[in-house]
């Protein structure tokens, strides 16, 4: 819960001791926004990390959000089971990632999670589910056509989300 009126006016951050989300994708700017979250929080188990497992990708559906199945394979014969395990296997190898990634000390009581769903999805309804007071976002700064085409996972939150989203520009 952000500070009160009083507690602000000693305090030069408005989100210290308030719940703060960090969606990552384990890129560079995963890091970093991980490192901004853990300043602005002033308590690393006020951090959470979350990972979005985008089932599209690993069910083989091409990345403009189609329908096709990789393989050739038709809807009707998706092995809907072997997908879930897929799934699962997905999320602890994500979990084991950020372990690794985030092993330091400086990172110490900071909590990870792992969702599998749309990524912007899965942000906002975790957010949401977790009653989180801020997003901190990294942006890969996609312009032009790519982001018209690709969409804008950064865009997306911000439009969706219930709480402030603060998106950090490489």
């Amino acid at each position: 819960m952000p500070a009160s009126p009083q507690t602000r006016r000693h305090s030069m951050n408005y989100f210290e001791n308030s719940k703060i989300l960090v969606p990552i994708d384990f890129s560079d700017q995963s890091k970093e926004a991980v490192e901004t979250g853990v300043k602005i929080a002033g308590k690393n188990e006020n951090v959470l990390v979350l990972h979005v497992v985008d089932p599209a990708q690993l069910y083989g559906l091409d990345d403009n959000g189609g329908y096709e199945l990789g393989g050739g394979m038709a809807a009707g014969t998706f092995n809907w089971e072997g997908a879930a395990k897929i799934d699962a296997n997905h999320e602890v190898t994500a979990m084991n990632q950020m372990k690794d990634m985030f092993g330091g000390d400086e990172f110490r009581d900071v909590q990870f999670f792992t969702a599998v769903d749309s990524p912007t999805e899965g942000i906002t309804r975790f957010a949401s589910d977790h009653k989180i007071d801020l997003i901190v976002l990294p942006s890969h700064g996609r312009s032009g056509v790519k982001r018209l085409l690709l969409g804008s996972v950064a865009e997306h939150v911000v439009r969706a989300a219930h709480c402030p989203v603060l998106i950090l520009r490489r």
